[in-house]
């Protein structure tokens, strides 16, 4: 029996397990909270 040792790349195909994550709602919270507009950045230009 021979045995191959396989490594695949993907763009962002990994399971939200993968990630580690216990599911799909947490991983959207937590990227929530990375793309969420922080106040200190904001220009008021009026």
């Amino acid at each position: 029996m021979e045995i191959i040792f396989k490594r695949e790349t993907s763009l962002g195909l990994e399971s939200f397990e993968d990630l580690g994550f216990n599911s799909e709602e947490e991983l959207e919270l937590e990227i929530s909270k990375l793309t969420k507009f922080r106040p200190e950045f904001d220009t008021n230009f009026e």
